[in-house]
């Protein structure tokens, strides 16, 4: 991946984030436990499914604002801080909502849509990114999956690696609590080995960030 010093965490009292993916990754479990645990550190939160197709197959969007006195819960085109796609494709479609210099954080599980034809590969997907002037960490959602033994909790270990991100407003100990209490304790398994999986790479500069974003930041 492409080096670079970005900045990595917010460093405001209001974040925009996108949540993109496919029905039945639990995208609206996403914004549930970000708006339980904004009501446990006592911060105001909007969340949003505006499409209206979570069924198993279908594209998914979950808008979610943070911070004290946010209003109106949708996020514009150019808007968002943070991009987090449970789907590796979907997140070709999510990037549009990032802001220069934005985070996209990527699942690595693939799910192409039924019936689809030249559909690209991970690998393209990711070498299309590379052009656009953001930032990007990729998540090994699958291998974590593997490791707790449940597909299902892909949408918990996207989470904590955003967590990574957004910990000055939501400390990760506040949400992993919260997931245990909703989800279990495989779930919050999940969730810290997200976590620390993206804490890694931001640290081992594993991540691809634009030559116009890292230089902006030197």
């Amino acid at each position: 991946m492409q080096r670079g010093v970005p900045s990595q965490g917010i460093h405001k009292d209001k974040v925009n984030i996108v949540v993109v993916g496919v029905g039945g990754q639990g995208l609206i479990t996403i914004g549930r436990v970000l708006g339980e645990a904004c009501i446990r550190r006592g911060i105001d939160i909007k969340v949003a499914e505006t499409h209206g197709m979570a069924q198993r197959g279908g594209a998914v969007e979950v808008f979610v604002r943070i911070g004290y006195g946010v209003k109106a819960p949708l996020v514009s085109l150019r808007q968002a801080d943070y991009v987090l796609a449970t789907e590796v494709l979907e997140a070709l479609r999510g990037v549009r909502y990032l802001n220069k210099c934005g985070w996209l954080v990527v699942s690595d599980v693939v799910l192409p849509p039924p019936l689809a034809k030249n559909v690209p590969s991970p690998t393209e997907a990711l070498n299309a990114l590379r052009s656009l002037p953001i930032n990007v960490v990729q998540v090994s959602a699958e291998a974590i999956a593997r490791e707790v033994g449940d597909f299902r909790t892909v949408n918990m270990t996207m989470l904590g690696g955003l967590t990574a991100f957004i910990e000055e407003l939501l400390p990760v100990n506040i949400v992993a609590e919260v997931v245990e209490n909703l989800l279990g304790h495989v779930n919050k398994r999940a969730f810290l080995m997200g976590y620390e999986d993206v804490k890694r790479k931001l640290s081992s500069n594993s991540f691809i960030s634009s030559k116009e974003c890292a230089e902006s930041k030197k």
